[in-house]
């Protein structure tokens, strides 16, 4: 599986794991030659990861499987989470499309027609050029020679503000919204203040408590803002809300200290100090350093 440490990953596959997240992206935005033909009612994820470990810092793999046109096809979605543009998205894009065909191949399946997407929200201006032309100008013999594929593009830099906002599914249009924004200043991210607060507010009706608390997380650790202006924005919402803010916020405070205390440990135990000595120095319960000691080395295993 891959190792999803960005805040922008975590928060991109916690909705897009949702069905009718995706199947609102596909109805919405997708190609109509594609959308046309993608038959919704099959539509699931697979919880198969077919991302190799050197991949892991640049992709967080979604696969959908769907009937296309009477026939099965993998749907996948790829997240890139940095703020420039790949130069050779092919060579990633293959590796993961010849770990599907692969890990079909020992299942006995028949391989599926993988469709690669790339959902991209930096600031940059992505520009997509085909993989031939990280060849240059080769001879036309040689042509036949370069494997050929092409992916499906979207840049959330260039949809207007109004178009996210119109987006049927709740989730989707927040979450491309937070992903286009996550970038932006404190000001211009609460010049959309009240975008926030109506969808906040829809997600409090529908009692999504859960991806309520994931919004804080992501704002809290991925954007610009900091918690005081967050909590004002939730206050603003509802009493449930604005509840779902102050204890997520304290729930912060309580894992920021405990790393805190993780890192203090763990420097002095790597200078050769020993577990006594370290609980006296932070008045910490001597079990709890030896538990901390004992999981720093075995992550080093």
């Amino acid at each position: 599986m891959a190792n999803i440490n960005n805040p922008h990953d975590k928060f991109f596959k916690e909705s897009f794991s949702r069905l009718e997240v995706v199947k609102s992206f596909i109805e919405e935005v997708f190609p109509k030659e594609f959308s046309d033909k993608i038959n919704l009612e099959t539509l699931q994820l697979t919880n198969a990861s077919f991302i190799d470990a050197d991949l892991s810092e640049h992709l967080a793999d979604l696969v959908y499987q769907t009937q296309f046109a009477s026939q099965e096809v993998l749907v996948t979605l790829l997240f890139e989470h940095k703020s420039y543009t790949e130069s050779f998205p092919h060579w990633q894009l293959l590796r993961y499309m010849t770990n599907i065909w692969i890990e079909e191949q020992k299942q006995e399946k028949q391989p599926s027609v993988v469709i690669p997407i790339i959902i991209h929200h930096g600031k940059v201006t992505w520009k997509k050029k085909p993989m031939r032309s990280y060849f240059g100008n080769i001879h036309s013999s040689l042509v036949n020679f370069l494997p050929e594929f092409d992916y499906l593009l979207f840049s959330l830099n260039t949809w207007e503000d109004y178009q996210i906002a119109n987006f049927k599914n709740i989730f989707l249009s927040t979450t491309a919204m937070l992903l286009k924004h996550s970038r932006d200043e404190k000001e211009a991210f609460l010049k959309l203040e009240s975008f926030w607060i109506e969808k906040l507010k829809a997600l409090d009706e529908a009692h999504e408590v859960g991806f309520i608390s994931s919004i804080f997380k992501y704002i809290d650790n991925g954007i610009n803002l900091t918690r005081s202006d967050l909590i004002i924005i939730f206050t603003k919402v509802s009493t449930t809300v604005n509840n779902i803010a102050m204890t997520i916020a304290e729930e912060i405070k309580i894992e920021e200290r405990e790393n805190l205390t993780i890192n203090y440990v763990k420097g002095l135990f790597e200078k050769g100090l020993q577990a006594e000595f370290i609980a006296d120095a932070f008045k910490l319960p001597l079990q709890k350093v030896e538990e901390i000691i004992q999981k720093i080395k075995s992550s080093a295993n």
